[in-house]
């Protein structure tokens, strides 16, 4: 029982401890567009609930560590709602210009962003990159590749049209597979081009979290490691590639779930992430950045979601003012509101639930490489 528990204390040591520095990233952003757009902050406080310990500083701005670690908040003066009797003191942000508005409410997920880009940044100049080649070394027992007329050294160019310049984006198309034949262009030693089509092989594969549905072609990777330096330029480009492909994988999975290709219930909550992250630390250092990359970038996107309460929603009612020339009433505000809350907490608690129940499929996590 001892154990358990450790692992379990382990595992919420971990991820608060990794959200904690998110969600700061998150909420400077927010603070520090606020004061160069003049608009007085109040509270700055990381996590909900009463308040554990504070300091007040020189202008006035409350900071906090709150009882409930799972987010924070900037809270700024005269508050959201335009059309309160503080919206129209000095300094309160429904006073500023539209324009400003939406740079305070932007840049929470911004910081999210250049908080990625400069870990991905000081990888790419620090240590390069090392890949494997999209080259096949070899096949597995029950290779569904193997029975097409690929063969060893063959290079996979593309897997359904997108192209694969290392083995990790053959493993990034496959975490997005949700089954079905697979059209694959590859070229032989050679230089011949040609085309085969593979039906994957289903398997599943045992997680912290529970088993996870897979789909696999059935190749193996060479051992041949193509090394790569970067000077600014480059490690600038090579991080921003990195971003487009994470950008692009959250909103794939994301639209399969919403239409239907994959099940709600692979969908992960804070207990299964709690558990990447934990194994992460153990796995060493550049783990753990690559896990805090890739978070970093969960909660910028998700934040930029139409829904109220997330950043994404005040930036369309901002977009209703700059349209219609007057802000949405407060009344319609507050429902809003109160349903994106609603919708919040729903999904917290399903997911949650969906972490807690054994033999669950889920989407297979995947880290950034260079």
């Amino acid at each position: 029982m001892g154990s358990i528990v450790d692992i379990l204390l382990y595992n919420v040591v971990a991820f608060l401890a990794v959200l904690t520095v998110i969600v700061a990233v998150h909420e400077a952003g927010h603070f520090f567009m606020a004061r160069l757009c003049r608009v007085r902050v109040l509270t700055f406080s990381i996590g909900f609930g009463p308040e554990l310990f504070g300091w007040t500083g020189r202008q006035g701005t409350r900071y906090k560590i709150s009882a409930l670690p799972l987010g924070g908040y900037v809270r700024m003066a005269g508050g959201l709602m335009p059309d309160t009797p503080e919206a129209t003191e000095a300094g309160a942000f429904p006073s500023r210009p539209i324009w400003q508005r939406a740079l305070v409410i932007f840049a929470g997920p911004l910081a999210n962003f250049i908080f990625a880009f400069g870990i991905l940044f000081v990888m790419a100049m620090t240590f390069g990159s090392a890949k494997l080649p999209p080259k096949i070394g070899g096949f597995t027992d029950n290779s569904a590749a193997a029975e097409t007329s690929l063969a060893v050294g063959d290079v996979i160019v593309s897997v359904n049209g997108r192209e694969t310049e290392s083995f990790a984006d053959i493993a990034r198309i496959m975490a997005l597979h949700t089954g079905g034949p697979m059209d694959i262009e590859a070229r032989r030693p050679d230089g011949g081009t040609f085309a085969v089509t593979v039906d994957p092989n289903e398997d599943s594969m045992e997680t912290a979290t529970g088993p996870v549905r897979v789909f696999r072609l059935g190749i193996r990777a060479t051992d041949e490691v193509e090394t790569k330096r970067y000077g600014v330029l480059g490690a600038a480009g090579a991080a921003v590639q990195n971003q487009v492909q994470i950008t692009s994988m959250v909103f794939q999975g994301l639209g399969q779930v919403i239409t239907g290709r994959r099940p709600v219930t692979e969908l992960e909550g804070p207990v299964g992430m709690s558990q990447h992250v934990a194994q992460a630390s153990q796995s060493g250092i550049w783990t753990v950045l690559q896990m805090m990359i890739f978070l970093n970038m969960i909660i910028g996107l998700m934040n930029l979601l139409p829904i109220p309460v997330l950043d994404g929603g005040h930036l369309v009612f901002l977009a209703y003012e700059a349209v219609f020339r007057r802000p949405l009433p407060s009344r319609v505000m507050e429902v809003a509101l109160m349903i994106g809350l609603g919708l919040i907490i729903a999904q917290f608690a399903f997911v949650t639930f969906q972490d807690l129940v054994p033999n669950r499929t889920a989407i297979p996590g995947w880290l950034p490489r260079f």
